[in-house]
């Protein structure tokens, strides 16, 4: 009998119920509890195994609890819940950390049961799931494989929970959602001499429960599987073939190509929202990109049509890569070579595909009312069908700096790879000069917890693991999870001039940052009452930097590099660093090197070149950006980042339209540029919009009508390729008029 199998069979039958009644939970809530609890635990303390303390720490509470032969034996006599009861109290803070309060948070709100019910089950559960990875031979040897191995073959059950209550990520957890857990191959590591009775789960199984909430019934298929293959049917066929030719792809790869990066791109997700901090990361990324689907979630696949609408949305998403992916180049590469491709367009696919994959998951969470912690059980709940969704032949596409790169598993296997048997490891018997032995039931008194003598008697002996831990410590693990410190600007690893600049981002508000350059201390920030600081530095010398802000129970890391010969003037004067601006087009401005030409991009898409001023100052007028955050960096001649700036766009106020618009025509850019692809112009003006005609020579390109937006700004993006094009820009509906604007742009490599 394989893990699952023994896990089930000791919590089926009337187990659930019966610890639903002393917790105060009906039958059928406390198997929703038990169906949503059970896999965030064995989650919490798989990847607690992943350091040899937790390793340790959780052998030792193993090898110290009873073999408990079934639910109702633990609680058979008039002290079983209060010895539950105390066991889960001493365990769980170590073993789950801050988990084991957002487990009852998550729980109690996807299966609608009370706080304290939930609270008071899971942690009977605890102690009994312990004891029965012991009985399945779990050690000091083999618990990081042990446990890993839960996680990795059965990533969907310990996802899930927080995510769909029933569902359970699609690998459910076997009777207590009527899917099987006997279905998912894990290795037989039971000793021979255990005896399982067999025990009827039927009566376990749950209705699914949808992400909008257990009062909801959603039409559509929220389990893991039925997700992925939502997403999957969403990138194929046509759409598939035109983003991997939009990317360069030729032929039949095209297609191909769009189906190997959905997967990858899942897997950084995946690997990014693990955490509640991170899924709120993924959520913020995605919320720009929500208005690339419907009402009903799919894919407004017509903007693949619009070449200029295209070059805009990969524009954002090569400024999301490095964030996901870390080494962008080679995850491309790896992808363009198995492809039979380049790196450069598997570079293009991803990032184009990357903010499609985003706003339907955002749409997905938002319409399900899904929080952080919700949403990262979403995420977590995929990982186990991403190698179902590559083509076949690229199966080990998720191994290069995929899912094990991720998680730090040095010896992982590629993923899609079968995982190696593992013998049959005999369990170690307990100590008995240190464990007394159980009395019998019928002698059993109320009072003294009788069998958590032996995980006393470890504080006692030298373990004091329980008690020991440095205070700090565990609030530092509950505050580095629950409330991080984000540094928004500037951005890790950019380039920057040996000058005084500006830090700034966001933490948990009140707390006092100390920033340390090479662990020097530099500066000094307060968090304001919006999460929100900024912190002046002063001039980093020449080279490579890792600057650390520390606020005693949580801290950032990042690196910048100092560019020699850069302009030591450079500034940006507005806006301010993380400002929220109004819908409508904004002003950029700051200070530089009189006479140098400077390039600004946002979201990685240039916005056109100005030149600073004998006077030292330099200014351009950003046209419309689209509701949601943005990045914007200014790049000097030889393409160094002097500078950053993040901003949050608001949405247009309801009901603002562009009917009474009078504003005087603008243009944002200049005739006779050289401009880095794709980029973007426009400006503000009146009447029903602008039509802008694309000319390479005397040939027509196209014609492309923008209306103005209600703040009566128009935009134009564009993506035609190196060499010299033109843009002439006319009154909408007045193909006869004169051109307002005539410029001819060099559009380099």
């Amino acid at each position: 009998m394989n893990i699952t199998d023994l896990i089930q069979s000791f919590f089926g039958g009337d187990g659930a119920s019966r610890l639903g009644q002393v917790s105060g939970l009906d039958a059928q809530t406390a198997q929703r509890v038990l169906s949503a609890g059970l896999p965030l635990q064995l989650d919490a303390l798989a990847d607690h195994a992943r350091g040899a303390e937790g390793q340790s720490q959780i052998t030792e509470a193993i090898q110290n609890l009873p073999k408990f032969g079934s639910v109702q034996d633990a609680l058979a006599g008039t002290d079983g819940v209060q010895n539950l009861q105390q066991a889960g109290e001493l365990l769980g803070p170590v073993l789950l950390g801050d988990r084991a309060a957002n487990l009852t948070q998550t729980v109690a709100a996807q299966t609608g049961a009370a706080s304290g019910g939930v609270q008071k089950m899971m942690g009977m559960v605890l102690p009994l799931l312990l004891s029965q990875l012991g009985k399945a031979g779990v050690n000091g040897g083999n618990i990081g494989g042990m446990l890993g191995g839960v996680g990795g073959q059965l990533g969907g059950l310990l996802g899930a929970g927080t995510g769909a209550a029933a569902a359970l990520g699609g690998a459910a957890l076997g009777g207590l959602t009527g899917s099987g857990l006997g279905k998912v191959s894990a290795p037989d590591l039971t000793p021979p001499t255990v005896h399982v009775p067999s025990v009827d789960v039927s009566s376990l199984k749950v209705p699914a429960v949808g992400l909008a909430g257990v009062a909801g019934a959603a039409a559509r298929d929220d389990s893991a599987s039925g997700l992925l293959e939502f997403l999957k049917g969403q990138f194929s066929g046509p759409v598939a073939e035109r983003l991997g030719a939009s990317a360069g792809f030729g032929g039949g790869a095209s297609k191909r190509a769009a189906q190997a990066a959905l997967p990858l791109i899942l897997n950084s997700l995946v690997q990014k929202g693990r955490t509640e901090s991170g899924a709120n990361d993924v959520l913020n990324m995605a919320r720009p990109f929500e208005s690339l689907t419907g009402a009903d979630g799919h894919l407004r696949a017509g903007v693949l049509d619009d070449a200029a609408e295209s070059a805009r949305i990969e524009g954002q998403g090569r400024g999301l890569l490095g964030g996901l992916f870390g080494n962008v180049d080679q995850v491309a590469g790896r992808l363009g070579t198995a492809l039979g491709g380049s790196g450069a367009s598997a570079g293009r696919l991803l990032a184009l595909m990357t903010p499609l994959v985003l706003g339907m998951l955002g749409n997905r969470a938002r319409s399900g009312g899904m929080g952080a912690a919700g949403f990262s059980g979403l995420l977590g709940s995929l990982g186990a069908g991403l190698t179902g969704l590559l083509p076949s032949g690229l199966g080990g596409l998720l191994g290069a700096g995929g899912m094990a790169a991720a998680a730090g598993a040095a010896t992982t296997a590629l993923a899609g790879a079968s995982r190696p048997n593992v013998p049959p490891v005999t369990a170690p018997p307990l100590n008995t000069a240190s464990v007394p032995p159980i009395p019998p039931r019928e002698k059993r008194r109320g009072g003294f917890p009788w069998w958590i003598i032996p995980l006393l008697a470890l504080l006692l002996l030298g373990g004091c693991w329980l008690v020991n831990r440095k205070p700090v410590d565990s609030a530092t693990t509950v505050t580095d999870r629950a409330a991080s410190i984000i540094v928004t600007n500037p951005t890790s690893d950019a380039n920057l001039p040996p000058a005084p600049f500006t830090m700034s981002g966001t933490g948990p508000a009140g707390a006092t940052l100390t920033i340390q350059d090479e662990g020097q201390d530099v500066g000094t920030a307060t968090v304001g009452s919006d999460g929100k600081w900024t912190a002046d530095l002063p001039a980093p010398t020449v080279g490579e930097h890792t600057y650390t802000v520390d606020g005693g129970k949580a801290r950032s890391e990042f690196k910048v590099n100092i560019a020699d010969g850069a302009a030591t003037g450079f500034s940006i004067a507005a806006p301010a660093a993380d400002a929220e601006l109004p819908a409508g087009g904004f002003t950029m401005n700051g200070t530089g090197t009189a006479g140098e030409q400077l390039e600004l991009f946002e979201d990685g898409t240039s916005l056109g070149k100005v030149t600073v001023g004998a006077d030292g100052t330099w200014s351009l007028n950003v046209p419309s950006p689209s509701a949601g955050a943005h990045s914007y960096t200014v790049k000097g001649p030889d393409g160094t980042e002097l500078g950053a700036r993040s901003t949050t766009i608001a949405a247009a106020a309801e009901g603002a339209s562009a009917a009474n618009c009078t504003k005087d025509y603008t243009l944002s850019i200049a005739d006779g540029q050289t401009v880095s692809e794709p980029f973007r112009f426009g400006g503000v003006g009146q009447g029903e919009g602008y039509s802008v005609t694309v000319k390479r020579g005397d040939r027509t390109v196209g014609v492309k009508n923008i209306p103005l937006d209600a703040s009566c700004g128009w935009s134009y993006q564009s993506k035609p390729g190196a060499g010299t094009v033109s843009y002439e820009v006319r009154p909408m509906g007045d193909a006869a008029a004169e051109p307002l604007s005539s410029v001819t742009l060099t559009i380099g490599n």
